[in-house]
């Protein structure tokens, strides 16, 4: 094998996995290539999270299958949460993948290509780039899988986080993404934080996944005074009614949600908050859907809406439970609230380029036409459209000047 491609399925985190994994290959002495039609080698790293996702990770493994069997001297590996889930779970075609690793089991990998089983850091390109500062998830939510498939919670040192953060900027990263399933969980985030934003000034830092059961005090102080600490809180709520809360194991309530948004709102800094929210969970009321809607409504700071259905996952607590109880909300109603939310989020993003229009703003370019604002995360929420060239890796104070399809049309200001 001389060549290697990796195909990276899910969020942010399993960009950070695939980015270790590039960096294994890269060791071996392959070189990586965008495209599986120019590599002898594809790893396909997947998610698994929920039924949809699993569905998603089983096409794409059918694809990488032909693709090999198209090809002389082809080889696969089947990488992520899909083999984390199921270990053995009968999938036709297995024995045609040349090796299956688990979440953070890149040592079979590099001993697979004839290394000595020792992982170095993350190598990748790009303007933005993400390190992980933790695996699994202690939370245990009766909803949810990770802790099958990823384990309990098992925080990185500081050390090795900031390796890991001088590393993808020395590659070229400008924004930096912090991430783990709880990154709010890790005993030392606020001192990583601090040393990261002093250390790289001229760097963005974003932090993601912040459980509010682990919302660190000290964090709205920092995004006031780390200017390059962006002004986004990537918050899993999940919902606002006490009593759903509690059925899904989440270890808090509405009262903390609101001391958390409080504790924002009341800074001088403007900040952008991105609530993920759970809908047609077992046992949702309308009037448990319509405190969620209420709530959501309450808060300036709200900009991004990440709403899901829940989905019936075998293993978990809920999963069981649902199928006694005799109140699973009917799948047209999920339905119906999944779109009365898509609707509020709209209204939301409508609401946020009012006040824009009013003020200047600063926006990192990924290319020489498009970039994303510091209130919106890459990838996952709203572009920024220029409307002159710009420098990939480049800080501009932009205007508003539209709100298309795709995004913000932004003007660079003198």
């Amino acid at each position: 094998m001389k060549s290697f491609s990796i195909i990276t399925l899910g969020c942010p985190k399993n960009q950070a996995d695939s980015e270790v994994i590039s960096g294994v290959c890269t060791k071996a002495g392959l070189r990586k290539c965008h495209s599986p039609d120019n590599a002898d080698l594809v790893v396909l790293n997947t998610c698994a999270f929920i039924a949809p996702a699993v569905e998603e990770s089983l096409e794409k493994l059918n694809e990488v299958l032909n693709w090999k069997a198209a090809g002389e001297n082809r080889r696969v590996v089947l990488a992520g949460c899909l083999p984390g889930r199921y270990a053995d779970d009968g999938t036709e075609g297995l024995e045609e993948i040349d090796l299956i690793i688990g979440p953070g089991e890149e040592r079979k990998l590099d001993l697979w290509l004839g290394g000595s089983g020792e992982v170095g850091g993350p190598l990748g390109t790009g303007v933005y780039r993400y390190v992980k500062i933790a695996e699994g998830c202690g939370n245990r939510c009766n909803y949810c899988t990770i802790p099958m498939i990823r384990g309990g919670f098992v925080p990185r040192s500081t050390d090795d986080v900031m390796e890991s953060v001088n590393q993808v900027i020395r590659q070229g990263a400008r924004e930096v993404g912090l991430v783990a399933q709880d990154t709010g969980a890790h005993p030392d985030l606020t001192d990583i934080l601090q040393r990261v934003t002093g250390l790289h000034p001229e760097v963005w830092f974003r932090l993601y996944y912040v459980h509010p059961a682990h919302f660190p005090p000290g964090l709205p102080g920092l995004i006031r005074d780390r200017h390059n600490l962006v002004p986004y809180v990537d918050l899993p709520i999940q919902h606002a009614s006490p009593g759903i809360l509690d059925r899904m194991g989440r270890g808090y309530g509405p009262d903390n949600i609101s001391r958390i948004m409080e504790s924002l709102e009341n800074l001088a800094r403007p900040v952008a908050v991105r609530f993920t929210v759970i809908t047609g969970y077992p046992g949702e009321t309308d009037e448990d859907f319509h405190s969620l809607m209420s709530f959501i409504s309450r808060w300036p700071s709200v900009r991004h809406i990440a709403a899901f259905p829940w989905w019936p996952e075998e293993g978990t607590v809920e999963f069981e439970r649902a199928k006694t109880a005799g109140d699973t909300v009917p799948e047209y109603k999920a339905g119906e609230r999944l779109a009365a939310l898509s609707s509020l989020g709209e209204a939301i993003y409508h609401s946020w380029s009012r006040r824009l229009e009013l003020s200047e703003f600063p926006v990192m370019a990924d290319t020489e036409t498009m970039g994303h604002s510091c209130y919106d995360a890459p990838e996952a929420d709203l572009q920024s459209n220029f409307t002159v060239p710009a420098v990939p890796g480049r800080i501009y104070r932009c205007a508003l000047r539209n709100v298309a399809i795709d995004g913000m049309v932004v003007e660079p200001l003198p």
